[in-house]
Formats: C-alpha cells, sequence, structure tokens
C-alpha cells in the first residue's frame, strides 16, 4: 500500500534528539573522537558502515577520547541560501510539493541577506528574478521594489552565527518566551491561516478600470465618481469600488449600480468609514474570496484590460483553503483566475523551524587543547560521532563533561629516544598482545620514563605488567609498569551517528570547531 514519511515526522525525530540535550531527566550525549590510523585513501574518506560489527564494537576500538555536549551545544538547522542578485526564488505555496525540496542552484523558498536576516518569499512577482536584496524586520510582509513580498522571519544572531553558522548550513529557531526580539514580535503577530498572496493564474481581458478622486459623497453608499468615468449606465455594475487614500482608505466594495449620465455608483453595502471628496479610488473586478476562514478581502488591479496583481486588503483569519473568483459586468471583461495562498497553520512566521523545513540538527563541540590531558594532541583522528548514555563499568551512566578512551601504559627504561612511529603496532614480548601505538609523553629529560597512550588494548591479548614492549614499527622497547584502561566500560551507550573524514591534526594550544549536521 501506499504511503510517505512526512516532513512533520521528519521535523518530529528532530525534535525529538534537540529536546535529548535539555529534559528534566536527559540523556547524556557525547562528541567523540576516534581512529588514528589513515584510510586507504586520506583524501577520500570512506562512507560509514551500519553493521553491528562497526558500530557496537568497532567504533569503540577506535575510540580515542568523548566530551559532552550540552544544551546550548544544539539547534535545528535548515540549508543556508545567501540572497542573490538575479535569482529566482520560489514562492510559498501550500500546494506545492517540492516546497521544502533542497534545490541544485536556484528557486530556494528563503534567503539570508548580508546582515544575516533571514526571509521567505510570499510572491515572486510572477518568476521574476529578485533584484532588491529584503531588508528589515517588520511584522508586516515587505513589498521591495522589484515586486518581491518578503517575510521576515529571523535574525542569526552574532553567537549563533559563530557557534553554529556554516558555508552550506544556518541555525534556526522557534522561540518560546519573549526575548526582546523582532523574531518574537513576528511570531506574535502571526495570524493563523491568513491569505496573504492571491496568485493571478489568468489575467482574463477586456476588463475596465477607473481611478481618480471622489467628486462627491452623499453617504456611506452612494458617491459620485471623478469627471473621467464612463458615461455609460451600468458598465460598472458588479465591480469593485476600492478607497485607494484618504478618509476610508483600504475598504473595498461592490458597486450594484452606476448611472453614467451623474457618475453616481450605488454600492451593495455602506462603507463602515465615509470616504470625502479628497478621498482617491479605483475601480476595477470584484475579487470573491470563498472558503473556511473570515475576513479576507482583495482588489484587482487591471493593465491593459487583464488582471495584473491582486492587492489584499485583508489578509483574514482561519482559512485553511480559499477560492477565488474575478467577476464584474459580464459584458466587460472575462477570464480572471487567481490562487489564494493560504499561510501554514499559526501563520507566516509563527514557527520558523516548522515552516522553513528545520528537520536537521546542528551539533557544535569545541576541543581546546589536551581537555585536561584527556585529548591526545600529538596525533591526529578521522571519524566524529555522537554516542548516547556510554557506561562506567559498575553500570552507572556517564555524566561529567571528558573522558579519555585510549590505554594508559607507564613505561620506565625507554630505549632510543622514545620516537615511537605514529599508528606503528605494540606488541608485548611475553604476552603477545599487541594494541595500536597512540602517543608517548616522557616523564624525565632522558625520554626514558613516560606514558605510552594506545587503542584496543583488550582484543588482541592481555598486556601484563613487567613485560617489555616493543613498537613493531620504530623498534622502541620499554618496560611495561601500570595498565589503565579507558575510562568507560567499552560497547556501551547508543552510537547514534558516525562521520568520517581527512586526518585532522591536533595541537596543544588549537581549538577544533566541531560542527556535525545531523539529518532526519
Amino acid at each position: 500500500m501506499p504511503g510517505i514519511v512526512t516532513r512533520r515526522f521528519r521535523i518530529h525525530n528532530a525534535e525529538q534528539f534537540h529536546e535529548a540535550f535539555s529534559e528534566a531527566v536527559s540523556t547524556k550525549m557525547y562528541l567523540f573522537i576516534a581512529r588514528v590510523s589513515s584510510w586507504p585513501d586520506d583524501n577520500n574518506p570512506p562512507t560509514p558502515t551500519d553493521s553491528i560489527q562497526v558500530t557496537e564494537y568497532d567504533n569503540w576500538r577506535d575510540m580515542l577520547s568523548l566530551k559532552r555536549a550540552q544544551s546550548g551545544d544544539v539547534t535545528f538547522a535548515v540549508p543556508r541560501y545567501n540572497w542573490s542578485s538575479g535569482k529566482v526564488y520560489r514562492e510559498y505555496n501550500t500546494n506545492s510539493t517540492t516546497l521544502f525540496d533542497t534545490p541544485a542552484s536556484s528557486n530556494t523558498m528563503y534567503a539570508m541577506n548580508s546582515s544575516f536576516q533571514v526571509y521567505k518569499c510570499l510572491f515572486n512577482n510572477k518568476g521574476s528574478a529578485s533584484t532588491v536584496e529584503p531588508t528589515g524586520t517588520a511584522t508586516t510582509t515587505l513589498v521591495t521594489a522589484d515586486g518581491y513580498h518578503w517575510k521576515f522571519m529571523y535574525a542569526v544572531g552574532a553567537g549563533d552565527a559563530l557557534k553554529f553558522l556554516t558555508t552550506d548550513w544556518q541555525p534556526v529557531k522557534t522561540l518560546t518566551s519573549d526575548d526582546n526580539s523582532a523574531q518574537f514580535d513576528v511570531q506574535q503577530a502571526a495570524a493563523n491561516g491568513a491569505i496573504d498572496i492571491i496568485d493571478v493564474t489568468n489575467g482574463g481581458s477586456s476588463y475596465l478600470e477607473n481611478s481618480g478622486t471622489l467628486a462627491a459623497v452623499a453617504d456611506g453608499d452612494t458617491m459620485t465618481l471623478a469627471s473621467g468615468a464612463s458615461g455609460t449606465d451600468n458598465i460598472y455594475n458588479g465591480s469593485a469600488l476600492y478607497i485607494a487614500s484618504g478618509l476610508g482608505s483600504g475598504q473595498v466594495r461592490e458597486i450594484t449600480d452606476y448611472v453614467g449620465a451623474t457618475k453616481v455608483v450605488q454600492l451593495k453595502t455602506t462603507f463602515s468609514v465615509t470616504p470625502n471628496t479628497s478621498s482617491t479610488y479605483s475601480v476595477g473586478p470584484l475579487v470573491t474570496i470563498t472558503g473556511d476562514g473570515t475576513g479576507a478581502t482583495a482588489f484587482a488591479n487591471v493593465n491593459s484590460g487583464a488582471v495584473n496583481y491582486i492587492n489584499m486588503i485583508s489578509t483574514g483569519t482561519n482559512y485553511s483553503q480559499a477560492t477565488v473568483a474575478i467577476t464584474a459586468n459580464s459584458s466587460h471583461g472575462s477570464g480572471g483566475a487567481g490562487q489564494a495562498f493560504v499561510s501554514p497553520p499559526g501563520g507566516h512566521g509563527k514557527d520558523p523551524v516548522d515552516e522553513l523545513g528545520g528537520h536537521n540538527v546542528i551539533l557544535n563541540v569545541q576541543l581546546s587543547g589536551s581537555e585536561s590531558d584527556t585529548f591526545i594532541t600529538t596525533n591526529d583522528f578521522r571519524s566524529i560521532g555522537i554516542i548516547r548514555d556510554p557506561q562506567f563499568a559498575n553500570g552507572t551512566v556517564a555524566t561529567g563533561s571528558v573522558y579519555n578512551q585510549a590505554t594508559n601504559f607507564t613505561v620506565t627504561s625507554v630505549s632510543g629516544t622514545g620516537a615511537y612511529t605514529l599508528d606503528e603496532t605494540v606488541r608485548g614480548n611475553t604476552s603477545g598482545a599487541s594494541a595500536k601505538f597512540v602517543s608517548f609523553a616522557n616523564t624525565n629529560s632522558a625520554n626514558t620514563t613516560g606514558t605510552v597512550k594506545v587503542l584496543d588494548a583488550k582484543s588482541n591479548g592481555t598486556f601484563t605488567a613487567s613485560e617489555t614492549i616493543t613498537g613493531l614499527t620504530s623498534g622502541i622497547t620499554a618496560t611495561l609498569g601500570s595498565i589503565a584502561y579507558g575510562s568507560l566500560a567499552p560497547y556501551t551507550g547508543d552510537v547514534l551517528y558516525k562521520e568520517n573524514r581527512g586526518p585532522i591534526a591536533r595541537a596543544t594550544d588549537q581549538i577544533e570547531d566541531i560542527k556535525l549536521v545531523v539529518k532526519f
């Protein structure tokens, strides 16, 4: 039977992962670094596999260190699209099945300007290229000189930009409390089920229009048009009278009768605010919006007999669907059609994470030098990942900030200068056990004593104290003293994410700013 996993389900999964970092009884998420050994081609790391062997076992054998990720280290994310002049942006449409597709080049639904302000495209001026960068943080729709209509969604703050913004991804969040930002104002002002845009799908032909300043006003439903109005009786019947400016501006009413000789119109319903002789008006086709919401009204602009644009007077509320009819005197214009674009539930700007398709999460963890001698600085690593709720040997879930997972050998009688070869195999001459060399830290100036860090010290035999260990490539020998295995019990917790990279070298004065993008 046909079925789909919806966008909502993907967002739900992202929300569950995001919430895991901040829930009252939260799971403990750790970033781990792993693998000192080279890939067959370090310039082309292999795609991780999800076999039980790799995920449950090999990741632990390669694991060097872990650092806990806190709630402030995670955010929802969407692909980054910088506003670019000459690009055609995809306008928001509830009927679109490709609205949240990641495009190869153009037709993105939203854009971030040069000030890190993010806007959703509501109208692209009939598929025209955008040439004016959107700016501003008003709660109302922004109309730029190129005819585009934009909705300000949020701004990426300096802290979030530094922590989460990449060349390919941008953070996004929905506020749950007032932080005195423009985004919160937009969220609060959002109107559920509003109709911000009616797209003209067919302009029709032969429509009449007239505009000017009212010559006289008898009352709220009877008034005289300018001298340039038609002299033909009833020619405007069924059309709309829109007050464009002055007293009563923003109102529209249907014309039921027109006397050509006197230019007097009779309206179907009375204006709530009666215009006066300083009020300007336009006569054009009547736009009728029918749906399950209330309050949406609009006026059609005519150019050369065709409807070229529909101006929303009131966006209304609580629509989930709506149809649009464009009518006038049947003898003077026909064929016009439009499509209403209903806002998402809650309204445009209410929930940026949902509206922009934020079913991705960015995790950012910084590694600063050795992290209290927990992270190696003399070797590189090639894998990073996320593990949930690793445990100690007694079954207790780890809660600390950092953990070393390499095995520490204290050694004496080190031959040569302790010049081990990175990633070489270290073998016990008596036990026959072997492990992978990671680093050597001397404890005397002669380099004859110190600490050797190795990986996977239990898989290939068991090292014994006092035996001689040898680097099989360097030939360095040493006497093994104490053995301190990794802090955490291997093969515990759940590896949720794994990413292979090229070699990342480390240094004591270096900070790695690691960003992981988890896509749901």
